[in-house]
Parts: C-alpha cells; structure tokens; sequence
C-alpha cells in the first residue's frame, strides 16, 4: 500500500532589508520574504514510529511520537517543540509517519546562504503538524516554537517574514505588510560563505553592554525612517547602511567583510545601492536600483569579481499548507 500523503507545506526564506542589529535595540526591521522555499510533507505509514529526513541541512533519525528528542540538530526535535505550543497531544496523531522537509533552495554548494532557512523550516513543520491535527498555527506559536529551537535567542524576523510574506515592517513580534514599489530592482549576491550569526550578535552584545552608544541610536533612528516609509525608500535605506557601516567601524563585528565592501564599491561605480544583509560578514548582500540598465551591469562586476549572484525574488506569498 503506498504511503498517503496527509500534509505539505511550504515557507519562503527571508533578507533583511534594514533593521539588522537595529531591531536587538528595539527599532523596526524591513524584511522581505524570499522564493527560496523550504518544504514539508507528512505521509502516513504503516509502520516504523517517526522517520524524520531533512534535505539541504543534511540528517535523519526516528523515533516513538511519543519519545521526541530535544537534541540539537535532531529533526526530530523541531516536530516536539510544534507538538508543545501548539497543544496537540501526541497520541492523538498517526502512530506511523514519514516526515520530511527541504531546504535545499536556501543552500549553495552545501553552504547556506542565509536566507533563514531555519526559520522557514519551523514554519514549514508547525504548519505541517497542525494540519494533520486539525488546527492552524499562528505567528505567535510560530515565534515560540523559533525561540525554543534557538535556546531563547534571536529578535524572531525571519520567522514572521517566513510566515506573512512580501515585505514586512517587523518590531517586538509585531509584523504588518509593507507597500513595495514595483519600480524597485534587486539583484542578491552571495559572497561564498555562510556566517555564524550568534557570534556577530555575541560580537554586537559585548560592545554595547547596558549601554546605547552613539552609532547604535544613529542606526535605530536609520531604521526607524526605513521602516515609517512616506520618503524616498532608496534615499532612506542608502542612509541607513552609511550608519550600518559607521556602527560596524565602531564596533568592530565585521559586518562588512572584505567581498562585502567590493560588492559595495561596484555599487557605486555602477551607481545602485548595496548593502548586506542579515548579520553580515557572509551570506547575502542585496543591490536595489530603479535602474535596469545599471542593476545590469553591476550583476556582471560582481560576478566576474567572483561574487555568486542568486536568482531569487520577493516571495508574495507566506506559509502555504494542503
């Protein structure tokens, strides 16, 4: 008998636009929902207990629905912490199922390019796990389940972006749409490696302490014009990262890494904005122009320099569950 399918689900990774380091000192991120998505789907099985496999973030493992782990980097786990906060008894699900998600868009040569892919996956499952219990799964959930498989940490972003799509105002668990102009260009660029971002945050943290040195409230200020629109969306956001870079100098996280400020001296020669994204250091960096011609040929600098240019776009659409 071949296995039925009872669910799948689909999230989109996720760029910061603006807000990075900004949004730990409670100002407003821009964030915008990627069409690099990761996917789940549950069959049911007749027999094996829980068969997790995870693609892209390469693992497997099994167990009894009513014996998760609480392991790091189990797949199984991520399902248990679904299972909690969304207050579905175990034994009320199907003794038997194949669990699988992937995340293979959101990597690079087995490097993760940066684009929350962790995030979507919580998203993905808690989706998936609802939907096989006859309920849904809210952004609130979504966050806490987040917060659990992060030991408490991270500001939650990627989790809303993955979860509402299109571009997002985010601030203290609170996401709303944000209009985007279809004037706007974009080209992603990738600089070969991933980033450790618990490490540039931990780098963040121990600069500023208790306090809020000038070049953070500099930056919250930034952010907050970012995020309140009403101007020139480019004008603002080139700001924005002058006072990103000026934060990073102070600083010393290393947000903009040597590919990082390359790609921004192409930008400028070629007279588009860039600026990474994220954390920074590694992973993704976005040029945004209203002008095709010179996006054009700042896409064909960067990539004789080295730099990998992603095919990706702003994702509409969030968490997708049938």
């Amino acid at each position: 008998m071949p296995d039925e399918t009872l669910a799948q689900t689909s999230a989109p990774g996720k760029l910061v636009l603006s807000g990075e380091y900004a949004v730990l000192a409670g100002a407003p991120a821009v964030v915008a929902a990627i069409d690099r998505r990761v996917a789940c789907r549950i069959d049911a099985r007749e027999a094996g207990g829980w068969a997790f496999r995870s693609r892209g973030f390469d693992a497997a493992s099994r167990h009894r629905r009513d014996a998760l782990p609480d392991v790091p980097g189990d797949p199984g786990a991520l399902a248990g912490y679904a299972i909690r906060r969304l207050d579905i008894q175990a034994a009320t699900l199907p003794e038997h199922l194949g669990i699988e998600t992937d995340s293979r868009p959101c990597y690079h040569d087995g490097a993760k390019l940066g684009l929350g892919s962790s995030a979507a996956a919580v998203v993905a499952i808690a989706g998936a796990m609802a939907r096989i219990a006859g309920t849904v799964c809210t952004l609130p959930q979504s966050l806490a389940i987040h917060r659990d498989l992060q030991g408490g940490s991270g500001s939650g972003l990627d989790v809303a972006a993955a979860f509402r799509g299109g571009v997002i105002r985010y601030q203290a668990g609170e996401a709303r749409s944000m209009p985007w102009s279809s004037s706007i260009r974009s080209v992603f660029v990738y600089v070969g490696w991933s980033t450790e971002t618990r490490d540039f945050v931990q780098r963040f943290n121990d600069w500023r302490r208790d306090g809020e040195p000038s070049a953070l409230r500099r930056l919250v200020e930034c952010a907050k014009t970012v995020a309140e629109g009403g101007g020139s969306f480019l004008d603002a956001l080139a700001e924005y990262a002058d006072a990103l870079d000026a934060l990073d100098r102070a600083a010393g996280i290393g947000i903009f890494s040597e590919a990082h400020r390359a790609a921004m001296k192409l930008g400028r020669r070629h007279h588009v904005l860039y600026k990474p994204c994220g954390a920074g250091g590694g992973d993704m960096g976005v040029a945004l122009s209203e002008d095709v011609d010179a996006l054009g040929a700042f896409r064909t600098a960067v990539t004789q320099a080295g730099l990998h240019v992603v095919s990706a776009a702003i994702d509409p659409d969030g968490l997708s569950v049938s």
